[in-house]
């Protein structure tokens, strides 16, 4: 009975400890969806400049004398074009006592008594002295042309206003700063002539833009010019930049901005920067004062941008125009749809750009935002699957600032000359753009591109690469 007892408490004891080595209780795991370390955003900017038009135009003449101009006359003195103007040539008068008030007249030979009142400038410099003193600058001349107004730089060193009724009559008259017989002035005046006096408003300008000197002046010795030109008095002078407007020509008015921050730059015929100013609000001014007839008088161009620094823009003037002081422009954009997808890894983009070769249209289609820690590497592919009209060129591109792009896929009038961007490196917590730039040649063009954004975890597509579907409508 002992021996059963022992062998009962044997088999219970080895029962409870091989229980125990195979107990288990129950665990439970919690998985939470974490975010891809690229993700796309729409643009900070989510529309597209399109064109810039010309609404105004307050220039009854101009010239920039780079040839005689037709349709003018002189009145004495030798008149000849010459090579050695602020840019390009300039018209060069020297005096030979032979026209009104024994000076001399070069002038635009149309009667413009019907204005009240005109703006006039010219931009001009001393060659030589004729005589111990002298007058160079703007004549206002009657229809009988026996009498005239004058607004002149004097070889002391100071603008004038003059006027000459059989005799010469000096109405006002200021120093102009640090003078310098050497130096290029911009005059410009502004004449109203009412029922009881002719009016002067004059400025005078260095060739930075800077004014040096200003006055007014009247005279109850009632008339209006007919004829308008510029003078050389006991000097010989070169005259660059001559306008006639109806509207302050020292300054260039865009208009329909999409808002504040954004800056337009006026550039000429040699793409030198001419002036630039930075919207407050739907319009800006730029004041052009330097150069009023933009380079050497015949296209030139604009460059208009995001608040970011980047091109919005960029919009070149005909070869048979020119970009003048006192014109007004409106610019035309147009917002762009963009619907991201599910966890912000595709994304499908519909815009418009410019229909013509004239303006080139920029736009910062996307934000691609690196949500981790450790730089990825990012470049675009375009699929052949992608819809090209033959009216297209356009770039698109991968950039991180204004000056630092990759290489960009390339479109060629619907050609595809390179369906690869360049490489780029996207630091973590750091945002790129995808930035697209072109135009179609012609109006009511639409193409669809496919294409995929391939991010890799290391350099040269090795590690881990992953690839975002996005599509790009563009119409024009």
């Amino acid at each position: 009975m002992r021996y059963i007892l022992i062998l009962f408490l044997f088999i219970f004891l080895f029962n409870l400890v091989y229980g125990s080595v195979f107990d288990y209780y129950p665990s439970s795991i919690s998985l939470s969806p974490v975010s891809p370390p690229i993700i796309l955003q729409s643009s900070d900017y989510p529309f597209s400049c399109i064109g810039l038009s010309r609404t105004y135009r307050g220039a009854v003449t101009y010239t920039d004398f780079e040839a005689l101009p037709s349709g003018w006359t002189s009145y004495g003195g030798t008149w000849s074009i010459v090579s050695s103007g602020y840019k390009g040539n300039a018209l060069q008068g020297a005096d030979n006592n032979n026209g009104t008030g024994k000076a001399s007249q070069y002038y635009y030979n149309t009667d413009l008594s019907s204005y009240a009142s005109l703006w006039v400038s010219v931009k001009t410099k001393l060659v030589n002295l004729l005589k111990k003193s002298g007058y160079y600058g703007i004549s206002l001349i009657n229809s009988g042309k026996n009498s005239m107004y004058t607004i002149e730089i004097d070889t002391k060193g100071n603008i004038v206003v003059r006027s000459y009724t059989g005799s010469w009559s000096t109405l006002s008259s200021t120093s102009i700063q640090n003078y310098s017989s050497s130096n290029w002035y911009i005059i410009v005046v502004n004449y109203t002539v009412t029922s009881s006096a002719v009016n002067f408003y004059v400025w005078v300008y260095d060739v930075n833009g800077a004014q040096v000197a200003s006055l007014t002046a009247s005279s109850t010795n009632i008339f209006t010019p007919s004829y308008i030109g510029v003078d050389v008095n006991d000097v010989t002078a070169l005259f660059d930049d001559f306008i006639i407007s109806n509207t302050d020509p020292r300054i260039i008015t865009i208009s329909n901005l999409p808002g504040s921050g954004y800056v337009v730059e006026v550039y000429d015929n040699l793409n030198n920067l001419v002036s630039t100013a930075t919207s407050t609000g739907s319009t800006v001014s730029v004041n052009i004062v330097s150069d009023i007839v933009v380079g050497t008088g015949y296209d030139g161009s604009f460059t208009i941008r995001y608040p970011n620094g980047f091109p919005c823009l960029g919009y070149n003037v005909s070869t048979s125009d020119a970009i003048l002081g006192g014109d007004s422009y409106s610019l035309s954009y147009s917002f762009a749809t963009t619907n991201i997808g599910s966890n912000s890894t595709s994304a499908v983009i519909s815009t418009y750009i410019s229909g013509s070769s004239s303006s080139k249209s920029y736009v910062l289609t996307l934000k691609i935002y690196n949500n981790d820690v450790k730089p990825y590497y990012i470049r675009l592919i375009l699929d052949t699957s992608s819809s090209i009209s033959s009216y297209l060129t356009l770039n698109i591109t991968i950039t991180t600032s204004p000056s630092a792009m990759a290489d960009p896929i390339r479109v060629v009038s619907g050609s595809v000359i390179n369906k690869f961007s360049g490489w780029i490196s996207l630091s973590g917590g750091s945002y790129a753009y995808i930035y697209v730039s072109g135009y179609y040649t012609s109006s009511g063009q639409s193409s669809t591109l496919n294409l995929y954004l391939e991010y890799c975890s290391l350099s040269n597509e090795n590690g881990v690469c992953v690839f975002y579907p996005i599509q790009m409508v563009i119409k024009s």
